[in-house]
């Protein structure tokens, strides 16, 4: 079986480069910290800031997801083995219910796995499983914070933002191990190539 012609590798360089730089962004200009400090500043520096806020959330995402959807297109055709996920889920693991809590973690493993990784102690699986307990605990936090007293809602907030950078450094850094062994993999990948399965 050939690989297709159609699923030729590419680096995802630019996109890591351009997710790396707006999820740290987006870590430091997160809307629901200033609320902290003063929930009754409805003022236009306010309303500016969350905009703003909400401006750089969504390129966040989109660009995450392109880099994360191109990861995994480069994977299987970089990969000779099955993926249990097709590429759409890539992108569709993120916003399907309950589906949301654990699949971009195991698409995110399939994608490390695809390429292989040096013979040394590998501890990206490591990262990634750090990064995905991170996001996991910062978005049952900001759940609980949203439905608890204001008392208890300050305490989970704080809480909920510290593990939001927390994983936002960890996903920063898987990028940037996924997408230096996806780069290696690509440079020496060659269209011909053929694989048995």
């Amino acid at each position: 079986m050939t690989r297709p012609s159609d699923a030729v590798p590419r680096s995802p360089q630019s996109l890591a480069r351009a997710a790396q730089i707006l999820i740290g962004l987006h870590a430091l200009l997160d809307p629901t910290r200033p609320k902290l400090f003063d929930a009754t500043d409805d003022g236009l520096f306010y309303s500016r800031y969350v905009s703003a806020s909400a401006l750089v959330g969504l390129a966040t995402l989109v660009t995450f997801l392109l880099w994360f959807r191109r990861c995994r297109y480069n994977a299987q055709a970089l990969s000779v083995g099955p993926f249990a996920h097709t590429p759409g889920w890539a992108v569709g693991a993120w916003f399907t219910p309950v589906l949301m809590w654990w699949r971009p973690r195991r698409i995110a493993l399939d994608i490390h796995r695809a390429v292989g990784h040096d013979p040394a102690p590998d501890t990206t699986v490591t990262l990634i499983n750090a990064w995905w307990a991170a996001w996991i605990a910062h978005m049952v936090g900001s759940a609980m914070a949203s439905t608890a007293s204001y008392a208890d809602s300050v305490v989970l907030s704080v809480v909920s933002q510290a593990v939001y950078l927390i994983a936002a450094v960890f996903v920063i850094l898987v990028i940037q191990r996924i997408t230096a062994a996806q780069t290696r993999a690509v440079a020496t990948y060659t269209p011909a190539e053929v694989a048995a399965v």
